[in-house]
């Protein structure tokens, strides 16, 4: 389902303060002998105390007459000093460069606004930072941990921001920098996009500032846009690798493969060292595979590239097998866990499905398709093993449409790869590209305008947020 609402964290994200209460704190009594490390039990207290602060059951002047207690602040008048010092300090924001121009761009393509927050103050006084950094204009709703009376990463107040907005949790992203902020939207089910984030923090997209939140693209079209944009799209296709299937390592699985081999070439080499020699060689293939866009046969492969000092007639036969047997030595091949389960949902809404894959196997791919009973949702599969060309170059995905009878707009891509599956299906006329990166591969992605895809997904089963029942569907799942 299209995106209709952006949620924002507030500190962090527009604004920052100079200098923290805790500094202030610090700074003030660095002269003082005080208590600087507190004990377990003295920092789980203090935790329960933010919380309580930031579900407004207690007041930012009773958080920090606590926390000054418990650093050994023990005068009374020397506490109402700093108190004081730290309250002026909440109004000393800096606004974070590029809010008010990233709002008025997504105000603009027709995004509902709003901000969840975290707060001791009161929304009045929340507010009032807001329209300092000159963003409070273009916010429809803010929802406050202090007046709904709890705070993130608890679910509960992303759902309350979405029941006021009226959308549903698949309508929505949150962008924030805190990890556990973005892990509880995710867990709401809402798409998330990480700025200014910490490090390790785990989102669906990320922005470099706030500026680029323009360029993420979930965020792209307009309200119109988004409406029409899958209303067109008949067939899905998609990727093996990384995609439909991870490759897990299993040592054992893998050495056994290399002995299989080994024997069935008929070698005296020890099968490590036979194989180590069928890697380097298989790199050496690659290159040539990736610089002319160009797949070989599975004979071809073995008898010019793989094994070209042992007689053609006796591999060429055994090529089948061996590619098989090679593919193993790489590890374990899985379907994604809720691989089934969307390409019936899919299939029964209506959508035709296809696979454009690039691999040197002919018989792997078709064989899992037809063990997993997957073999009836997929009428269209393309190997460029098969066919001889690779992906980034257009001539597969048009292969792919030909054989699927469907005009190339009104397919979609969806693979793992910016460079190889975005490129080549727009140089197609693909009418999508989806990119589902591999789990940790999320933050190194910085798609340039060219290998920038429509959406970006975290999991299989987001397509199904993305893709309505057809009017005319007819299912065969």
């Amino acid at each position: 389902m299209a995106i209709k609402g952006i949620f924002f964290d507030a500190a962090g994200v527009f604004y920052r303060r100079p200098v923290s209460s805790e500094q202030i704190v610090s700074e003030t009594l660095q002269d003082r002998v005080l208590v600087s490390d507190l004990s377990a039990a003295s920092e789980k207290r203090l935790t329960r105390l933010r919380s309580q602060a930031n579900s407004g059951r207690i007041s930012p002047d009773e958080y920090w007459d606590q926390v000054l207690l418990m650093r050994g602040v023990t005068s009374l008048e020397e506490r109402r000093s700093l108190l004081a010092k730290i309250d002026e300090n909440s109004d000393s924001i800096v606004a974070i460069p590029g809010g008010t121009e990233a709002l008025a761009g997504l105000k603009q393509r027709g995004f509902v606004l709003g901000i969840i927050t975290d707060t001791m103050h009161p929304i009045e006084r929340k507010m009032l930072w807001l329209q300092k950094v000159g963003i409070a204009e273009h916010i429809d709703r803010v929802t406050c941990s202090s007046v709904l009376g709890v705070h993130k990463p608890d679910s509960a107040i992303y759902l309350d921001a979405l029941k006021q907005a009226n959308l549903t949790p698949s309508e929505a992203a949150f962008v924030g920098h805190d990890a556990a902020e973005l892990q509880g939207a995710r867990k709401a089910g809402m798409a998330t996009v990480a700025v200014n984030y910490d490090p390790g923090a785990r989102a669906d997209y990320y922005a470099q500032s706030l500026i680029d939140l323009l360029s993420v693209p979930i965020f792209q079209t307009t309200r119109e846009q988004r409406e029409n944009m899958y209303s067109d799209i008949e067939v899905i296709f998609i990727d093996v690798g990384a995609t439909l299937r991870v490759l897990v390592e299993d040592a054992p699985y893998q050495a056994q493969a290399k002995r299989q081999i080994a024997d069935l070439v008929g070698t005296t080499e020890p099968a490590e060292a036979f194989c180590t020699e069928l890697d380097r060689r298989y790199k050496v293939y690659r290159k040539w595979a990736f610089d002319t866009l160009l797949e070989a046969s599975e004979k071809d492969l073995w008898t010019r590239w793989m094994l070209p000092d042992y007689p053609a007639e006796r591999i060429g036969p055994l090529a089948g097998e061996l590619t098989f047997l090679y593919r193993k030595t790489m590890g374990r091949r899985f379907a994604q866990p809720d691989a089934r389960d969307v390409v019936v949902e899919l299939t029964r809404r209506g959508y035709r499905l296809g696979i454009i894959s690039n691999t040197i196997t002919e018989r792997e791919i078709p064989q899992w398709l037809e063990e997993d009973g997957l073999s009836r949702y997929f009428p269209t599969v393309v190997l460029s093993s098969i066919f001889g060309r690779r992906k980034p170059g257009p001539e597969i995905y048009w292969e792919a449409a030909r054989q699927a009878n469907v005009d190339p707009a009104k397919a979609v891509y969806v693979g793992d790869n910016p460079i190889r599956d975005v490129v080549g299906a727009r140089l197609a006329g693909f009418g999508m590209v989806i990119i589902m990166p591999e789990p940790g591969d999320e933050a190194k992605m910085s798609p340039t305008e060219e290998n920038k895809p429509d959406l970006m997904i975290s999991k299989l089963s987001d397509l199904l947020d993305i893709f309505p029942e057809r009017s005319n569907s007819h299912g065969t799942g």
